[in-house]
This record gives structure tokens, C-alpha cells and sequence, in this order.
């Protein structure tokens, strides 16, 4: 402790905001809906101003879903598949191995065998197969026997794959929602509403819910009664998992697809959730986020997705529960990985005074690389990319911040990449170990003309909380905005001079636990990953903080909690 008793100082890591709300507004909705201040003041402002807009946000229902013949290409589609039915030949479905990419295989997969295709599944590796589709998957869709290749999750850009294709007599549909780059594939269809005539009204549509889209559309046009909709439980899962926006259309499938999971007879499903000690019955866009999708995850990274597949599409309750264990132990074993190298990559990343943190590193898994990236930029605040270096070869794993574009940032060193593709958030690519050292050079130049302080990454709060307003009932209240996720964040407050109610602890070696006054209560209060905070806070009697209020269920229990991303005192 400091001479004289005095805490050390502790500076907030980003810059606070709190966004302007029209408190007329907010008033006249707390007072038609029935709903607390600070809840309105949150949907006023998200632009849920009147009733009729914050009832639709708060219950979303299916009959806002567009029909999936708004998709241009879509009756192609349908009838191409149509015909393979018709004619008994083999459809490859040839996916991702994420989550989406898993998913949307599976249900598509799903749909088209009740509709009496024969569909064989192809799932890339991660290190053998590599990043997308290419021609090694058209092969495997050959000696599979196929005669038309559905591509899910992947496929935009793979124009050589498409020839390959091409020239031996397997026709392609692409499924997917990745930007293109440059001339479009040769393909009988392509269904990605990121296309400008796409003709698709909603343009952030994860390649799961593409998948779904065609599915329905195979549906309306056959002889059955099954509408798709129970599929809408993996839907949920590809569509959080892969961060696209949890509004609009998004958020409707999200909605209806959580709830679904309360009830679903899959056992693959409920062999999930059992190992990841998530409760069926209420299930949050936070529990796909953390515990059902990094254990699917887990099989693309560091085993093989076809274990997720499986488990997802047996019938066999014994089946599934072994392959859920299967993919337990996997995200135990990237756990430990991702440790390894992200204490490598954040001691490398001291060393980066450009705008782009660019670490390297030989050994480092390739499965984990992705995430490590993510906690730079949480640590940062600074586009990072991570690249595993594999002798002669490297790959390497980009992600962002808002203000930058990520894939943009690679395009700029093309020449230098064997290949590349994502979004602007996040994205993948691949080149010669000996050119690290040029793309570093290259992105440098590419992030010269843009200011540091435009990609501050600021916290915007949707208010100001104070700490006697930090109750259950509002805690309960704003569940009811769920999901949460991207394009819809857990509210966030500014809450200031919280006053402390003992010593900081530490959780786990790692996470900071606070005890602060609300009214007449003590509440509890978490920061992930920061347990170094616990000594500077020592001798300290209030702090500021930005947090997000949860209700914490343990036991039976129910109590309010924040959650801090960031604090100063």
C-alpha cells in the first residue's frame, strides 16, 4: 500500500458515455407499458420509442419473418434440389466448422432427408482441410458420389473450388452471408444476403439462418406438413455464436429459437446442455455464447467437427451423451491451449506501437488463435491479429474494433496473403512465414491515415444508475430484453461513487469480486479478468464503474449482481 494509506490509482481503460434519451418518451412508455424508468429510458434509447415498436421488440413473432423466395436465386435453388430428390442422386452438403457452419449443415441436412434426399455431410478440418471450401472438398464430394455440392457457411469467394466443380459435373448452390470479393462464383444459386441483388430485405442474416431460409422454402414447395420451425433451435445456436447483429430478423429467430430449447426432444441437444450445466429451461443468448458454443466450437479447433454433427443428428441418446463428453474434454484441452498462447501473445504484443498489434508466434495452435485475438483487442483496445507459425507456413486470425475494417485492413496486403476472407470485425487469412514481417509493414501504412483516438473504443451507457435503484425487480425487467449480443449489448449504466462494503477478493486466481451498498442492501459485483485490480483497490472506500445488472441464480436463489467492464477509483 501507498505511503500514507492513499489506494493506488486505478484509470478506466476506455472512455465513458452515456447516450441522451428523450425522458418525455421514456416516461409515457414506462407509464403505457407498466415498466420501470431505467428500463424505458433503455428502449427509448434503441429506438423503441412508442408502444407498438417496444411490444414487438419485448415479443417478437414469427409472422414477421420474410418469406425466403425474396432470396433472387432461391426457386433455383429449390428446383435443383427438387430434381436431385427426384432422381436419387447424392447432395454433399460441405460446411464450416464453426458453430454456424456446423449447424446450418445439420439443419439443411435434416430437412432435405425427411424430404427423402440422400445427403452426405462434409466437414473441413481445421488443420488438414483448411479455411472454407476448396477443391479438396469438391474431391471428397466426388468420391462421396454426389452430383450437386451445397456449400454452407462458406463458398463466396471460392471461385477455384466452383471450377473444379464445374468441370467434374457437380453442380454447386452457395449458402453463406461472407462478403464476396471480386467475381462471384460459378454456381446454379447463390443465397447470401450480403449480395446487393440478393433481393433479401435483411442483409446481416448468419449462413445458419440461410439455411433455415432454403430449408422453408424446400418445405413450402414439397408435399408435407412440417413447417421448419422446430429447427429453429440450431438456428439460435449458429446465429449467436457467430456475432451478426441480434436485431430485426435475427432477433425473432433468436427469440423463438431459445425458447424452443426448453422443450427439444434432439438428443444431441440435450446431452449439450447437460454437460455444460446449462438449464433447459431458461436458456440466455449469454448461455450459447459461453458454454454451449465454445464446447461445439471446440471440435473445429482442436478435434473434428464431425463429432458435433453426429452428436446433433443420432437418435441415440447413449451416442449423444459420449460425444458430448467428446466435445467437453476438447474445449477443456483449448482451454489450456488457448492459455499457453495468449500469455504469449500478450507479453508479444507489448512490443507493438503501431495501430495493429500483428503477434506471431511458432507452435501456437491454430484451433485457439481466433479467441486469442479477441482478448487482445479486449486488453488493447487495438485491432490484434494473431498468426500460428507452422514451418515454411502461417496462419493467422484478425479481429477489430468499431471504426475498423478488418478485412479491408488484409485486402490492402493481398499481394502478400495466399488467401483471406471475414468480416469487418473478425476475419481469417493465411501467408509465407518470411512475409510477417512485410505484412506488418503493410498494415502499418494501411492504418497511417487513421487516427488512434477514432478508434478509442468508448462504452456507451444507456444510463446513469444509482446504486439505491440497483434492485431485483429492474434486474428482472431488463431480462426481458434478451437476447443480448451484438446489436443488441446488455444494457450498460454508469453507476459513480458506489460505496465498497469490504476488501476486493479474488475469484479463481483471475476475476475481481466487490461487495457494494444499495439502499439498505449489499450486493455483489464481478470484473472478469481483472483480479490484478484487487491490491490497487486496497484502502479505497468508493468507486466508479461501468457495469451491466444481471440476476444471479444460485441455489434457489435469486439476487441482483453487476457485472463491471470497467472502473476507476
Amino acid at each position: 500500500m501507498p505511503e500514507g494509506g492513499a489506494h493506488s490509482r486505478v484509470e478506466a481503460r476506455r472512455l465513458w458515455e452515456v447516450r441522451s434519451v428523450d425522458n418525455d418518451a421514456a416516461r409515457l412508455l414506462a407509464a403505457d407499458l407498466g415498466i420501470c424508468n431505467t428500463t424505458a429510458r433503455v428502449l427509448v434509447g434503441r429506438g423503441m420509442s412508442t408502444p407498438a415498436s417496444a411490444e414487438r421488440y419485448l415479443a417478437p413473432g414469427l409472422d414477421e419473418l420474410h418469406s425466403p423466395f425474396e432470396f433472387a436465386h432461391m426457386g433455383a435453388a429449390v428446383d435443383r434440389l427438387q430434381a436431385a430428390i427426384a432422381s436419387g442422386d447424392r447432395i454433399a452438403i460441405h460446411g464450416d466448422y464453426d458453430v454456424d457452419g456446423i449447424s446450418g449443415s445439420v439443419l439443411l441436412a435434416t430437412v432435405l432427408r425427411h424430404l427423402g434426399g440422400d445427403v452426405e455431410v462434409i466437414l473441413p478440418h481445421r488443420l488438414t482441410d483448411g479455411y472454407g471450401f476448396n477443391p479438396s472438398g469438391v474431391d471428397r464430394a466426388q468420391r462421396a458420389g454426389a452430383r450437386l455440392l451445397v456449400a454452407v457457411d462458406c463458398g463466396i469467394t471460392a471461385t477455384d473450388a466452383c471450377e473444379h466443380a464445374a468441370q467434374l459435373g457437380i453442380d454447386v448452390i452457395i449458402v453463406d452471408h461472407h462478403l464476396p470479393q471480386g467475381e462471384l462464383p460459378r454456381a446454379v444459386a447463390i443465397l447470401n444476403p450480403r449480395l446487393e441483388d440478393s433481393g433479401y430485405p435483411e442483409p446481416d442474416l448468419a449462413a445458419v439462418a440461410v439455411a433455415f431460409k432454403l430449408a422453408r422454402a424446400m418445405l413450402e414447395r414439397a408435399d408435407t406438413k412440417a413447417s421448419g420451425l422446430s429447427m429453429l433451435k440450431l438456428v439460435a445456436l449458429g446465429t449467436i455464436a457467430d456475432l451478426v447483429p441480434l436485431r430485426g430478423e435475427n432477433r425473432t429467430l433468436a427469440v423463438h429459437g431459445l425458447a424452443g430449447l426448453a422443450d427439444t426432444v434432439n438428443p444431441g441437444l440435450q446431452a449439450l446442455m447437460r454437460v455444460a450445466g446449462v438449464d433447459p429451461r431458461r436458456v440466455t443468448a449469454g448461455d450459447v455464447a459461453f458454454r454451449l458454443a465454445p464446447r461445439i466450437n471446440a471440435a473445429g479447433r482442436v478435434g473434428h467437427p464431425d463429432d458435433a454433427a453426429e452428436m446433433f443428428m443420432t437418435d441415440d441418446a447413449a451416442v449423444a451423451r459420449r460425444l458430448a463428453g467428446r466435445l467437453e474434454q476438447l474445449n477443456a484441452d483449448r482451454r489450456e491451449l488457448e492459455q499457453q498462447v495468449s500469455t504469449e501473445a500478450i507479453e508479444a504484443s507489448g512490443k507493438e506501437g503501431g495501430l495493429i498489434v500483428v503477434v506471431a508466434g511458432e507452435g501456437w495452435h491454430r484451433g485457439v488463435i481466433g479467441i486469442v485475438a479477441s482478448r487482445l483487442v479486449e486488453r488493447t483496445g487495438r485491432p490484434s491479429m494473431v498468426i500460428a507459425i507452422e514451418g515454411s507456413e502461417a496462419h493467422g486470425s484478425a479481429r477489430s474494433v468499431p471504426g475498423f475494417d478488418v478485412t479491408a485492413a488484409l485486402e490492402s496486403a493481398a499481394p502478400l496473403l495466399e488467401s483471406y476472407g471475414g468480416h469487418k470485425q473478425a476475419a481469417g487469412f493465411r501467408l509465407a512465414a518470411d512475409r510477417i514481417d512485410d505484412l506488418r509493414d503493410a498494415l502499418g501504412e494501411h492504418a497511417a491515415g487513421f487516427d488512434p483516438k477514432d478508434l478509442e473504443a468508448v462504452l456507451t451507457c444507456d444510463d446513469e444508475l444509482h446504486a439505491d435503484d440497483v434492485t431485483m425487480v429492474l434486474a428482472l425487467e431488463l431480462e426481458r430484453l434478451e437476447p443480448f449480443g451484438i446489436g443488441n449489448p446488455r444494457p450498460r449504466f454508469l453507476c459513480q461513487d458506489l460505496r465498497l462494503a469490504g476488501p476486493a477478493q479474488v475469484l479463481k486466481s483471475q476475476h475481481l469480486k466487490l461487495r457494494v451498498h444499495s439502499g439498505d442492501s449489499v450486493i455483489s459485483a464481478l470484473a472478469w479478468r481483472r483480479g490484478e485490480l484487487a491490491e490497487k483497490l486496497a484502502g479505497a472506500t468508493a468507486i466508479d464503474v461501468v457495469a451491466t445488472l444481471k440476476v444471479n441464480r444460485f441455489a434457489g436463489r435469486l439476487e441482483p449482481q453487476l457485472e463491471i467492464q470497467d472502473l476507476r477509483a
